[in-house]
């Protein structure tokens, strides 16, 4: 029996690759950030062992007897997330910790969750900080396997607060396209690889839409009054004014613009369309 050290257990993605793992009957160590979440992931796994990844000092041990670590940690991308912990801190160091455990423990597989799109820029930290610890699991382990997803439909809950608003923004024309993936398809595209694989996979959803598009979506299910795209002459300027207060919030939004105006599509996995998400948070019927 396989032993998977699951690193973000307790998380959107990392939740349902812990239920599928203990269902298809893997050892299953499961870590987590807050003794909160303990309750909930504890029915999935042999073992909860809760650690913040920026402290190497609680890592110790994590990986002992582990055949594969995955990890899906990673800070929220929502903008109504307030953690001072910045990308630089989790996506890149708090995962570099975990690694470095791995490696001294002799795991000889690794499989980490990045986003698409992140080798763009170190200019994007939010990008940049998971294409950095991505590099670095491909230069020291022979075994691995780095998924590229689009994003989350979770990642798109954001809209659906300002919709409930009233107004849904989108930076640009609105025009570029992508094809997000529902979270459970998303763990059923890890397990496929998790014992084997490429060295890089990119992933997306079944279903590719305009930005303009999946606001529309939105809007229609939040009853807003309207989406309106703002044009990237008028973004740039507010960037640069919410970086004199908020390196965090640069960063998200800096790398949010760039995807809304830039299309990112990726090979089409899973079959949950976005309709399907909103049905489940109960905005359809």
């Amino acid at each position: 029996m396989l032993k998977v050290l699951v690193a973000g257990a307790s998380g959107t993605l990392g939740f349902n690759v812990v239920k599928k793992l203990q269902s298809a009957g893997y050892q299953v160590i499961g870590q987590i950030f807050s003794p909160e979440k303990r309750e909930k992931v504890a029915p999935y796994c042999d073992r909860v062992w809760v650690a913040d990844l920026t402290k190497p000092e609680d890592l110790d041990g994590i990986c002992e007897g582990v055949d594969i670590a995955f990890s899906a940690v990673g800070k929220s991308v929502s903008l109504f997330n307030n953690s001072a912990l910045s990308f630089i801190d989790l996506d890149f160091r708090g995962n570099l910790h975990l690694m470095q455990e791995a490696l001294k423990a002799g795991v000889k597989r690794f499989v980490y969750v990045s986003i698409f799109g992140s080798e763009i820029s170190p200019k994007m930290r939010q990008g940049w900080s998971h294409e950095l610890f991505a590099q670095n699991v491909l230069h020291h382990f022979p075994s691995c396997t780095v998924i590229k997803a689009v994003g989350m439909f979770s990642g798109l809950n954001d809209l659906l607060i300002l919709g409930k608003t009233g107004l849904v923004i989108t930076p640009g024309s609105g025009k570029h396209r992508t094809n997000p993936i529902h979270q459970r398809d998303l763990a059923e595209v890890c397990i496929t690889y998790l014992k084997t694989g490429p060295c890089v996979v990119e992933v997306g959803g079944p279903e590719v839409h305009t930005r303009n598009e999946v606001a529309e979506q939105v809007c229609q299910v939040t009853r807003c009054i309207k989406t309106i795209n703002v044009p990237t002459w008028l973004v740039k300027p507010c960037l640069l004014l919410v970086r004199i207060f908020s390196r965090n919030l640069y960063d998200k939004l800096l790398f949010f613009t760039y995807i809304t105006t830039h299309d990112m599509i990726a090979p089409r996995f899973g079959k949950l369309r976005f309709r399907d998400y909103l049905r489940e948070k109960s905005y359809l019927k």
